[in-house]
């Protein structure tokens, strides 16, 4: 997966159903809401990094549980939204 900037990450993230949840130790953490429910699925974010490479972007679409990395690239540069993704979760089981 190619680098990107975490102000980006996160713009696309909240723009997609996630939602910042209190700070734990030095990380901010996302967790995704589906129809005004908190799931399971979630990231975070040190606050001392500006860009994350190939190796952490690999380790968010883990945590997003993306299938692949182009779905993961298609996630993040817009063309699946937030509906596609919330029905791929769904029918990988991965929420309710």
């Amino acid at each position: 997966m190619k680098s990107r900037k975490v102000k980006e990450l996160v713009k696309v993230l909240k723009k997609k159903g996630f939602e910042l949840r209190p700070e734990k130790n030095h990380h901010n953490f996302y967790f995704l809401v589906i129809d005004g429910k908190k799931t399971s699925i979630n990231t975070y974010f040190s606050h001392g990094k500006d860009e994350y490479g190939a190796s952490l972007m690999g380790m968010i679409k883990n945590q997003l549980r993306f299938p692949s990395s182009k779905k993961a690239e298609d996630f993040f540069d817009c063309p699946l939204t937030k509906e596609m993704y919330a029905t791929m979760l769904k029918e990988q089981g991965d929420v309710y």
